[in-house]
């Protein structure tokens, strides 16, 4: 028996949940390894190699973020239509099209390379976009409610883990040969295995499917806003990914750039952030469980300053450079993860369950809307030179990327007392 009925849905017999649970860690793990190569440095370093200047780079790096924006919206009501798996599986493979046009940019002339990279991010926001639209409604009608920051936890624990395990191969292989063919040969591998995680993915139960409503998309969007406590949370998420969204961008070109690494050092500190979100992933998780949302966004504000503005403790410290800037990763990748599974749990609740697509998409319209704004203010501050290339402290020389991480971390300190625009409804629950 697939699932037996409770009067408010179709829901999975507990042995059956687990299983499917089983499939979506599995194809997460799979298919997720596109989405860790765009945040751990890799494709920072790869349109390097096709000679992107940085500001460009941050910039082509926010653009599917502020193309998700414009998709969830847009596709919100057609997930619902045609079904949330499928969704998700055109989703997803529209995203890995974006994989193969970066492959073929390495291939094309001078003057056609940024084109081809701008083509690739735009059908990675739009594929992104679809597949959100239809993830976190599908997880609602499998996965328990008093166990979903556990199940984030463990979910994103497995996938970060095999990215991590993808990754520590690819800058061992970039400390001896950062050529284009190298990332290339990665990225080719990266779709194979992607195409498996979709097809374990297209397996997994359509249920909860709901009736066509015949909402238009602002009367769908009205209907979400209206219900108490969503906008307030939602503008509450864009503010901290506003100021957070652009910062292991930062720390990659800082390394770069004014510390003078070679790619596999810069891939080395991207993965200490994933590591350290394999470690937050799995505290967030028990953490929003045990304690509830509104406590571990407090959490996050402190950790999320300190961890900014001790960048420019480096060059104070009797320490070892890699040591410092590795801790600091380490820590902000920690945080970031917490606050990511305390931002999906808390969405979750606050949106109206005859309405999930719609309410993820103008939610996550808004994080998107924070993070592009986030990496196109660092762009064009770069590009236009407003910060100095060096100024002093205590006798110390920084530069602009310093200035960057300095000015976020004080924003997100201040930006504590908008924790009132949390609901809190996810509170913590009683464990079996």
């Amino acid at each position: 028996m697939l699932y037996g009925l409770n009067g408010k849905g179709a829901n999975l017999i507990p042995v059956r949940t687990e299983h499917e649970i089983r499939k979506i860690c599995i194809s997460t793990s799979f298919y997720g390894i596109l989405e860790i190569l765009f945040a751990n440095s890799f494709m920072l370093l790869y349109f390097s190699a096709l000679h992107i200047s940085s500001e460009r780079i941050l910039f082509y790096l926010s653009v599917p973020m502020f193309i998700r924006i414009i998709t969830l919206m847009l596709f919100a009501e057609w997930t619902e239509k045609i079904g949330k798996i499928k969704a998700g599986v055109w989703g997803l493979s529209l995203a890995t099209v974006s994989a193969i046009l970066l492959i073929a940019a390495g291939f094309t002339s001078k003057s056609f390379i940024e084109p081809v990279v701008f083509l690739a991010v735009l059908f990675y926001g739009v594929g992104f976009g679809i597949y959100l639209n239809s993830w976190f409604p599908m997880i609602s009608t499998i996965v328990p409610t008093e166990r979903r920051g556990r199940f984030f936890g463990v979910m994103r624990f497995i996938y970060q883990s095999a990215g991590i395990i993808f990754t520590f191969i690819v800058g061992l292989t970039l400390g001896k040969d950062s050529s284009i063919a190298i990332f290339q040969f990665y990225l080719v591998i990266c779709c194979s295995f992607r195409i498996i995680g979709i097809i374990i993915y297209s397996r997994l139960p359509e249920l909860d499917r709901q009736v066509d409503r015949g909402r238009t998309i602002l009367s769908s969007i009205r209907h979400v806003i209206g219900k108490p406590g969503f906008i307030p949370f939602c503008s509450y998420a864009f503010l901290l990914s506003l100021f957070t969204g652009s910062c292991q961008s930062i720390f990659s070109l800082l390394a770069k750039d004014t510390l003078g690494m070679h790619g596999g050092h810069v891939i080395f500190l991207g993965n200490l952030v994933t590591f350290g979100a394999l470690f937050g992933y799995f505290c967030g998780g028990l953490m929003v469980d045990r304690l509830g949302t509104k406590h571990v966004f407090f959490f996050c504000h402190f950790s999320f300053a300190a961890s900014m503005v001790l960048f420019l403790s480096r060059d104070f410290l009797p320490l070892p450079l890699m040591l410092v800037i590795g801790s600091l990763s380490f820590v902000f990748g920690i945080v970031q993860a917490a606050s990511g599974i305390a931002i999906s749990s808390e969405m979750m609740a606050v949106t109206p369950p005859d309405n999930k697509p719609m309410g993820t998409a103008v939610c996550y319209s808004l994080i998107s809307l924070g993070i592009s704004l986030s990496g196109i203010f660092s762009s064009i501050v770069l590009k236009l030179g407003i910060l100095s290339p060096e100024w002093k402290f205590l006798g110390k020389t920084f530069g602009p990327y310093d200035a960057l991480l300095l000015f976020c971390g004080v924003m997100i300190f201040l930006l504590t007392v908008t924790l009132g625009l949390v609901p809190s409804v996810v509170k913590k629950v009683q464990w079996d």
